[in-house]
């Protein structure tokens, strides 16, 4: 009997917190709708257009967040109602997923930085020591570990193995992925770029320079050839 009540206690508990849960996502859906509609989609500015895209993609990941929720929260009713314990699984799949999040979150920002540095590179003044500064910048990005690409590929293959949150997990890998082999394959392409301009830009230095050398001496040259002429067309006036 106070087995059946521990197990009538702890359902109740369940229940409540449920209701509790749902309750909070329905006061989300009614604020985001509200929001919504009052909305002015009329932007003045670039500025004003560029906030409203920012915005937006907060929204999608406040959005991608409660579909996570939503999945458990549907998740834990079957098992409520079917009497079967959870085991902790909801809390291992968010667990999970929030990991996997912030690994997307650091290679994000690492995508971001080495985008802006290969836009760096496009308008590069013609000089050697710019072009050496912005190659070295652009590979000292490149230089960076695979270990959370690993991680994001692991924890998200683990999510779709075990048939959890596949199609939303599998859109934003999809996402990323795409994007990481645009700018890897965009940024190893422009420091090949700017290893052939420094390598020609050093060849054209040194080819200069031998230039230089040889005007100077030819110079020299031609004033020894003038002073000894002059010299020779004095002495005879002096002997004179």
């Amino acid at each position: 009997i106070i087995s059946q009540k521990n197990r009538l206690s702890e359902s109740q508990e369940k229940a409540v917190n449920l209701k509790k849960d749902l309750a909070e996502m329905q006061e989300w859906m009614t604020q985001a709708e509200e929001e919504y509609l009052e909305k002015d989609f009329e932007y003045k500015s670039p500025e004003e257009l560029e906030n409203a895209v920012e915005e937006m993609k907060r929204a999608k990941e406040d959005v991608l967040q409660k579909e996570v929720r939503v999945k458990i929260l549907k998740d834990n009713i079957k098992m409520l109602a079917t009497k079967v314990p959870s085991s902790g699984q909801d809390l291992e799949v968010w667990s999970c997923w929030i990991e996997l999040l912030q690994y997307l979150d650091l290679e994000t920002a690492w995508l971001n930085n080495l985008e802006e540095r290969v836009q760096m590179t496009g308008n590069l003044p013609d000089k050697l020591d710019a072009v050496n500064d912005a190659l070295e910048s652009l590979e000292s990005v490149l230089r960076h570990p695979a270990d959370n690409r690993t991680q994001i590929r692991e924890l998200g293959q683990t999510l779709i193995d075990g048939g959890i949150l596949d199609d939303i997990i599998s859109e934003k890998l999809e996402a990323f992925n795409a994007r990481y082999e645009e700018l890897s394959h965009l940024a190893v392409s422009r420091q090949i770029t700017l290893e052939q301009q420094l390598q020609t830009m050093r060849e054209t230095d040194h080819m200069l320079q031998v230039l230089q050398e040889s005007l100077g001496d030819l110079d020299r040259q031609l004033t020894s050839y003038l002073t000894d002429r002059i010299d020779a067309f004095q002495m005879p006036q002096e002997a004179q």
